[in-house]
């Protein structure tokens, strides 16, 4: 936002970036405390014995289900991870994806999805809805084990707030990264990956939650290092310096 405020609007002077900190509730958990809340969460409480021998991994992603935000990306890569784990990659484990939030196309793509689970083409997948409280919402993105952004920024500049609450959440974000402002929330390899096409989100999540741990546990590290700077430190290093109070 700083570099277009000066290039496109020819504002010379000192410009000070604000960043959103995820709010308070948005932290990461320990073992116990998923194991907790998965267990009495109605869409994973008859499987937390396979999510606590990682058979099942949850995949989580939010969305207000309009154009900006194309899940045919996901659906489809999907599609293309149940069949490599039913054929050249059995090791693979099954998956439980939820997405969360209201909006005009929903019923669109539960229509896509029930169609290809009727074909079974997602027959190591299993893909949930809901809708969750506030407090609820924040736990299931400290539970699962990937976060999935479908944002696409049409200016370039916003930074989807999504993003900010996974990672204050511990959680890896794999995300749509073709967009200036994308590498201000997640570092390559860091404390996420991102993508532009569903070949490569498709890679990503066989590469994530495959034989291999060691590179998902080295994201959920970065992820968790982001709540170690809340919207009180932010403010006060910015904001709070500008004024003379801190």
């Amino acid at each position: 936002m700083a570099h277009v405020l000066k290039r496109d609007f020819g504002i010379n002077a000192p410009i000070l970036v604000l960043h959103d900190r995820p709010a308070a509730h948005f932290r990461p958990f320990d073992l116990q405390e998923r194991l907790s809340f998965l267990g009495r969460f109605p869409e994973t409480a008859s499987f937390v014995d396979e999510i606590e021998k990682m058979r099942l991994r949850v995949i989580v992603s939010s969305t207000s289900w309009t154009m900006d935000e194309d899940f045919s990306l996901l659906l489809d890569a999907l599609v293309g991870y149940s069949e490599l784990a039913t054929t050249s990659h059995p090791q693979l484990p099954e998956v439980m994806v939820i997405i969360t939030g209201k909006g005009p196309q929903k019923e669109h793509y539960l229509a896509k999805i029930a169609d290809m689970e009727d074909k079974d083409k997602l027959e190591m997948v299993t893909v949930k809805t809901a809708w969750l409280t506030t407090r609820d919402y924040a736990s299931l993105l400290a539970s699962a084990d990937v976060g999935i952004s479908l944002h696409k920024s049409t200016s370039g500049v916003d930074l989807p707030m999504k993003v900010v609450d996974m990672l204050g959440a511990g959680l890896p974000v794999v995300g749509w990264g073709k967009f200036q402002a994308w590498p201000e929330l997640v570092q390559e390899g860091v404390n996420g990956r991102g993508f532009s096409s569903t070949e490569e989100l498709q890679a990503i999540i066989v590469e994530l939650l495959g034989d291999d741990t060691q590179q998902l546990q080295r994201l959920r590290l970065g992820a968790r290092k982001e709540n170690e700077k809340g919207w009180d430190e932010e403010w006060d290093s910015v904001a709070g310096r500008l004024f003379g109070i801190t």
